[in-house]
């Protein structure tokens, strides 16, 4: 009897030895979070859709565009830096239209973009493939619309 109650004790000894002694409890850091990419560079415009276009979306030669972005600042999750943006668009009388504008602009790690220039500010997001970044303007309404740049 003695014999066979060790032999059921070892077992469950071993057992608890075993899982008390299953590794630390500390838990490794968290790798820091990256920030946002960094967006400097010359961009030349793929297409555009907003209300400039009717809301069609449209490809050069019927629109183009140039759009320069330094970025200057990176703080965690958040980039800024300045902008500059070259748009050329149809004007409706058969002729093409300039838009310039110069400011700076703000991104996010969740994707969100703003805008400030001297001629409008936009919120929206953005969105980076390879060299093509595409950025969604929601507000205001009036400058709602898509534009895709290629990174030169």
């Amino acid at each position: 009897m003695k014999k066979r109650l060790f032999m059921l004790f070892v077992p469950m000894v071993v057992a608890t030895l075993v899982a008390g002694c299953g590794g630390d409890d500390t838990m490794e850091p968290e790798p820091p979070a990256e920030g946002p990419p960094n967006l400097t560079g010359t961009y030349t415009l793929v297409s555009l859709s907003s209300p400039l276009t009717g809301g069609l979306t449209v490809t050069p030669p019927l629109v183009n565009g140039m759009f320069t972005l330094t970025q200057t600042s990176t703080s965690g999750d958040e980039a800024s830096g300045t902008l500059s943006l070259n748009l050329m668009y149809p004007d409706g009388a058969g002729g093409l239209a300039t838009l310039m504008d110069e400011g700076t602009f703000v991104i996010r790690t969740d994707g969100s973009w703003e805008q400030t220039g001297a001629l409008q500010q936009a919120v929206g997001t953005y969105s980076v493939a390879g060299t093509a970044l595409t950025v969604v303007v929601s507000q205001p309404p009036t400058a709602a619309g898509t534009t895709v740049w290629q990174r030169q």
